[in-house]
């Protein structure tokens, strides 16, 4: 069996916020309980509790979250620091009331449970209307505006694109279909004129645009799933440490295989989508010893190589 890529880590920590105050409330609670009631597995709720045990206002383990789990039950303590008033400045208090309103969606929160009780009242001393809702507005390009122009005018678009996969900046021409966001990047789907195939270019790559001329009304039909056409990915396997998969929850298509055991102790199996030689180096490069290739052959010591090239750079200098 296997499962999507790993659990955004902003969920993960807005269902916490949820997760502790109902435990405080509680004490000690069995994980089976707590499992279902935040509509969770076990083992996910183990990893969550153990991302929650290691937070603290220090490294200092008497600063750490008074958490464990003994014979499949949970205990909760309530920290010493908890003790004193919290003082927040404004940006602070503003961040923790759209944090809690957002875990606040998530399954397993109570209208009356500790958190919405808490978060009530840092919004009423903040003069913040509790029953209406926070608009959090994403930044917008000044480009964006020509490319939806484009779009709904079918109009030619000239652009200059950087690719990470050649590092090099390219001339295109393209008639844009749509514009969207998606973690927090800003793409426009396109009809490249030079291929005459579909592209989707990163909004903060097009170095330079000159909208041309209308032409015919292009018809690329429905968005399809990132890297729907595997003819233009290879397939790529690495073994690595499970605490650095963080690194990877930004990509699209990446799938941790449950059923293979990796070769190093504690370490898991995932396989993703990579397009190109020189994308796969600047992660590999990210992850350090962290991780290793296992396949395709030709790659297994790809890491140890751009490794190898990066000091020559910096050994030359």
């Amino acid at each position: 069996m296997t499962r999507r890529g790993p659990r955004p880590v902003n969920l993960r920590l807005r269902r916490l916020l949820v997760m502790l105050p109902w435990l405080q409330e509680r004490g000690t609670v069995s994980t089976a309980e707590m499992a279902e009631h935040f509509g969770m597995s076990v083992d996910d709720l183990m990893a969550d509790l153990t991302l929650a045990s290691l937070c603290g206002v220090s490294q200092d383990p008497r600063d750490l979250i008074d958490l464990w789990v003994d014979e499949e039950a949970v205990h909760f303590g309530i920290p010493k620091y908890f003790n004193r008033p919290l003082r927040l400045t404004a940006p602070e208090a503003f961040s923790l009331v759209a944090s809690a309103r957002a875990a606040g969606n998530l399954a397993g929160s109570e209208v009356g449970g500790a958190l919405n009780r808490a978060v009530a009242k840092v919004a009423a001393a903040m003069g913040i209307d509790d029953a209406g809702g926070l608009v959090v507005e994403m930044e917008t390009p000044d480009r964006v505006a020509d490319f939806v122009r484009a779009a709904e005018e079918s109009r030619e678009v000239v652009i200059v694109h950087w690719s990470p996969a050649s590092g090099e900046s390219v001339e295109r021409r393209i008639v844009p279909v749509e514009v969207f966001t998606e973690s927090d990047h800003w793409y426009v789907r396109a009809l490249d004129l030079g291929v005459d195939a579909e592209r989707i270019f990163r909004l903060d790559r097009i170095e330079g645009h000159e909208t041309g001329g209308i032409r015919e009304r292009v018809d690329l039909g429905p968005r399809r799933p990132w890297f729907a056409d595997s003819s233009e990915t290879t397939k790529v396997t690495i073994e690595m440490d499970p605490a650095w998969m963080w690194v990877l929850e930004q990509y699209p298509g990446v799938v941790i295989d449950d059923d293979t055991t990796a070769k190093r102790k504690n370490w898991v199996r995932v396989s993703m989508p990579v397009s190109s030689e020189r994308w796969l180096q600047r992660v590999l490069l990210r992850l350090g010893s962290n991780a290793r290739v296992v396949s395709p052959t030709e790659w297994v010591g790809l890491a140890t190589d751009t490794a190898r090239l990066v000091r020559a750079r910096y050994d030359t200098k």
